[in-house]
Order: structure tokens, then sequence, then C-alpha cells
């Protein structure tokens, strides 16, 4: 058993040699530009996809409705985006599936708040800001009022603004009171003297946000590529976590942004909660489901396994391929 372990861990590490020889040019697509984004970015600038075989064509697709809409459609095979947009594609009779999570923290779990606002009793009948009615923030808005006792219903009013920073710009103006920010989103707010007044990433909750999306078919009829690509993600961790200024220039540049400190505290924290075993997150698929079951009955019966193919990260993890990294 220990030989024939050995020889399939040589293998795994020998792969990305063995696939030097022939390149495969690979379209792939990120659909937010935020640092909890970073670590493609970071395995393609360090040249971690060539290793692997994959010359990489990273594209911006903003909105992760849009990115499914080209996986769907076969323009980009392979995606990083929120596993919860292809669960609701998948109900809906697409085939995505979730290979892995890049990390399991949820996106928008930090409530800033007006600068008046001390204690959760003072946000009743407020005015509370959300992206999209019926969107991930909506959910996660409600679900952060409901750690703080409060019923969304009756004791505020949740409306549509937008984007993450037309919300912050409504709360700095005064036209709502509050709304849940991203963990650099949140840097910003408590610069300007915004009170944060719940943190739910303390609570243990398990999200979706950065997740490696593709389709079965793709999976099965172009296995060693979507192989490829993951374990390409799986050595970015490692390098992401030993590479600090590499990443933070690699940051600067995908972000446009020359704010050392806040690029520094979003590698800081990204680089804790990056997964070095990225398995699907199951809990984000379960969560996921009751937010989806709001408005859809079918999510209410469906099993989280349903969603989701680990064999990708498994098989890695069993070779050694992912201890192999950490030494």
């Amino acid at each position: 058993m220990k030989i024939a372990a050995a020889v399939l861990l040589a293998v795994v590490l020998a792969a990305p040699a063995c696939a030097q020889g022939q390149p495969v040019r690979l379209r792939s697509a990120y659909s937010t530009i935020a640092i909890g984004q970073s670590l493609i970015w970071v395995a393609k600038e360090a040249g971690i996809f060539k290793e692997n075989g994959i010359d990489l064509q990273l594209l911006f697709i903003g909105g992760s409705t849009t990115v499914t809409q080209a996986v769907v459609a076969a323009d980009v095979p392979i995606v990083i985006m929120s596993g919860a947009t292809a669960i609701n594609a998948t109900l809906s009779g697409s085939d995505l599936v979730i290979l892995g999570s890049t990390k399991k923290d949820p996106a928008q779990v930090f409530l800033a708040v007006a600068k008046d606002i001390k204690t959760p009793a003072q946000l009743k009948g407020k005015k509370l800001g959300v992206s999209r009615l019926g969107s991930s923030s909506d959910f996660l808005l409600k679900y952060l009022l409901k750690k703080l006792g409060l019923d969304a219903a009756r004791d505020v009013t949740i409306v549509q603004v937008g984007s993450s920073p037309v919300r912050m710009s409504a709360l700095a103006n005064g036209a709502i009171d509050g709304t849940a920010l991203s963990f650099e989103e949140m840097l910003v707010a408590k610069k300007t003297g915004f009170p944060i007044l719940l943190d739910l990433s303390t609570y243990g909750i398990e999200g979706l946000n950065s997740d490696i999306i593709t389709t079965r078919r793709y999976a099965r009829e172009s296995r060693d590529i979507a192989m490829r690509y993951v374990r390409s993600m799986v050595k970015g961790v490692s390098f992401f976590v030993k590479n600090k200024k590499f990443s933070m220039d690699v940051i600067a540049k995908y972000t446009r942004s020359n704010d050392v400190e806040k690029i520094d505290a979003g590698y800081e924290y990204n680089a804790k909660i990056f997964l070095r075993k990225p398995y699907p997150a199951m809990g984000g698929v379960a969560l996921a489901l009751e937010e989806i079951g709001e408005r859809n009955p079918a999510a209410r019966t469906a099993r989280p396994e349903q969603f989701v193919d680990n064999s990708f990260v498994k098989e890695l993890d069993e070779s050694g391929y992912i201890d192999a990294l950490s030494k």
C-alpha cells in the first residue's frame, strides 16, 4: 500500500511537468474585483497555471449571473464565482457543479451602521440597504438581523440600493442607516467612523463566494484539464501564504489600488481563510439552499451533495499532493 501511495504521489507531482509539453489554452473568469478573489490572480501571475500545462486567459466578467451564462454556454469552461448562483442555475435545469471552495467564510458579514447607532435596538424603524432585493446580500442582511434578535419584516425597512460603493455612499449621506459589507469594505467604513455592529464571521457560519465552478459535462469530458486547474488553485494557496510581497503587488495591479494599508489588511485576512484543502463548503451549500428556498420550492427538498463534485480535491488530498506543499 505504501509503495502504491508513493507511486500515485509521484505521478501527481510529475503531472505539471508532463503537461508542459502540450499547453492548453483555457478561458476562465472571475466575477468580482475584490481581494477575496485574488487567489486566481496570484496563481496566474506566479506562473502556476503554466506549470500545470494551462495557458490561462483570465477574464473579468462582472456579476455571477453573467458569468453563469458564460459557463452554461461553454464560452468560459471553468470560473471562480459564488457557488450560490451556480446552485440557483442548477435548480433551473443547468448542469453547473462546484468542484471546490477557495474559502468558506460568507462574503458580506460585517454590519456597518450610522454613527449614532450603538446598539441593535436602535436599528428598529431604520432603513437598511442591500444590493438587490432577493439577492445574497439581502439574505445575509436578514441573517445578520436575526442574530441580533431583530425581525427584518417588522423591525426595519430593507431597500434596494446597489453595489457596495453605492451603499457606502448612501450610508455616508444618510440615505440608509446600515448595510452589510465585505472585509475590505468594512475597513473603509471603520476608517471613516462608521461602527460595525456585528461580525458574522465570529459565528462559524459557512458561505459560498469564491468557488471553482464548471459544468458536469466539462468535468467529465475534460477531467484532465479541470484537474490541472484545481491543482493550480491548490498550489496557489501555498504560494499566496508564503509570498506576501508578490501577492500584494498582484492585488495592487488587479484592483488598481495604491492603498497599501488596505491591501496589507486584505492580504492578511485572506491568507488566513483561504483553504489549503479546498473541498466544497457544504455548510455554505446548505445555507445557499436555505436562501434560495425562500423563493424556489425546489431548493427546500434538494440535498447539498447534488451540487458538488469533491473528487478533484479528494484525489489531490489522498495522493499526498496537498500535504507535500506544506513541507
